[in-house]
């Protein structure tokens, strides 16, 4: 029996050949911005107001807002979240944490496409936190109040909202969501984990007492 593979193409083979991005060594789901799009059966997140999303990705175009992955639909769902790239159809990129009212972080660099990054959101609904990430440093926070709840129980949704828009059009090398808090060490390693496939940053581990880690898009160094 053959091996099952964790790997689908979702690119159309006559305008992308070949999911496979010589650039970073990896193979990627290729999203052509039109129609190109993924969904999950709904997970049941109802019992956590916490959350952390990781996202590998390469954004193609600035042009539209695209949607990176939505748990549920935005203006139709409550309890959600949401990874965009870009979030305002601007070089930047947004993470969206919602109880019963919604909080917005969006970053205020500029990111202009093409570029590849590696994004984390974390929202915490209680907290009213909705903090963004890219290539391992905060590029945005939002302490809007985010109303109640906890998570709800609905389709993820990748590369498009809902099915029908938002489109995402770029490269996508891996997606991981965890209904939890968490802590530094392991925000870095999943990082690192996606940085492996994507390329996107310098990270590079001492093995002493200490570790070091480097953010090309900074000027200096960051210590850990």
């Amino acid at each position: 029996m053959a091996e099952p593979r964790v790997y689908q193409r979702v690119g159309n083979t006559s305008v992308n050949p070949s999911d496979y991005d010589v650039s970073v060594g990896q193979l990627a789901l290729v999203f052509d911005g039109v129609d190109d799009g993924m969904v999950t059966n709904s997970i049941n997140f109802t019992s956590t107001d916490k959350m952390t999303v990781w996202a590998g990705v390469r954004k193609l175009s600035d042009a539209a807002i695209g949607m990176v992955t939505e748990f549920g639909v935005g203006g139709v769902n409550t309890n959600q979240f949401q990874l965009t790239a870009p979030r305002t159809a601007a070089a930047n990129y947004g993470f969206v944490s919602m109880g019963s009212t919604t909080s917005n972080a969006t970053s205020s660099s500029v990111f202009a496409a093409p570029i590849t990054n590696v994004l984390t959101g974390i929202g915490d609904i209680s907290g009213d936190s909705a903090i963004l990430r890219v290539n391992g440093t905060q590029a945005a926070i939002s302490t809007s109040d985010q109303g109640t709840g906890n998570y709800g129980n609905y389709p993820l949704y990748i590369g498009r909202r809902g099915g029908t828009t938002l489109w995402f059009n770029g490269n996508f090398y891996g997606l991981i969501v965890r209904g939890a808090q968490t802590g530094e060490t392991q925000l870095q390693l999943t990082e690192k984990y996606l940085n492996d496939k994507t390329k996107a940053f310098d990270f590079r581990d001492v093995t002493d007492s200490s570790s070091f880690r480097w953010n090309s898009a900074t000027a200096s160094p960051d210590a850990s």
